[in-house]
């Protein structure tokens, strides 16, 4: 069983996403998909509207008012304390979209990989050359390896956002990278995996711990952002089940 732990928050930036993506409906979806008694709520910041929401819709949630990066912390410290070292957890935010089968596949996932994502970055697919922002992408495309699980392939890749499944005992054991890069205001994502996967840097090398980060093949989720789709879906068409 994976626990899903569920960050909402009325604050952040703003960004062109989804009609289709509002926060009851990707919220919906995810109970559609993950099962209701499968997930906990993390409300930062939130409004009364939204606390009214997540009260109607029978969820186990937990107020808080810390900001971005000590929410996450919080969420992974619970992760910690509450579950069994063989548990998977998935750390999700509060504007993805998921197709039937990710919860089957996030599972399939961990047998393989240290970290797991359902989301296929579209960035991993633009060059540097072609103003593309992540420096490990050359004529559209990462060094990779592909696996084969029964319900989807994965490619081993460098990097993603806050929102992925690990198991408990992974989470704990790196706690100390993660914190490091969740000292300030907006998590560091990038920089924690090179660090936990050794890439890049001397220091990456010598303090990193050669993690497998892992995203399906073609997505089984997506990040809101109209900007940033997981590829070779209608994303639109995504609601709850």
């Amino acid at each position: 069983m994976i626990q899903v732990l569920y960050r909402i928050s009325d604050g952040g930036n703003v960004k062109t996403k989804l009609p289709v993506a509002t926060k009851q409906n990707c919220l919906e979806n995810c109970i559609s998909v993950f099962g209701r008694e499968n997930i906990r709520v993390f409300a930062d910041n939130c409004r009364e509207s939204t606390i009214q929401m997540l009260e109607n819709m029978g969820l186990r949630f937990e107020t808080i008012s810390l900001g971005n990066a000590m929410s996450w912390r919080h969420v992974a410290d619970f992760a910690i304390r509450s579950f069994r070292p063989s548990e998977i957890v998935y750390l999700l935010e509060d504007d993805y979209l998921h197709k039937p089968g990710s919860a089957r596949a996030l599972t399939e996932a961990l047998g393989i990989a240290d970290y797991a994502t359902l989301y296929d970055h579209p960035d991993k697919y633009i060059g540097a050359e072609q103003g593309g922002p992540n420096p490990y992408v050359v004529q559209g495309a990462e060094q990779s390896r592909v696996w084969l699980t029964p319900s989807c392939h994965w490619k081993q890749t460098n990097s993603t956002t806050m929102t992925f499944a690990a198991k408990v005992k992974t989470l704990s054991e790196d706690r100390d990278i993660w914190w490091e890069f969740t000292s300030r205001g907006f998590p560091n994502d990038f920089g924690a995996f090179q660090r936990l996967q050794g890439l890049g840097s001397w220091e990456n090398s010598l303090f990193g711990k050669n993690r497998v980060l892992i995203s399906a093949l073609p997505g089984l989720s997506t990040h809101a952002e109209t900007a940033w789709l997981s590829p070779l879906s209608d994303w639109d068409q995504i609601q709850a089940q």
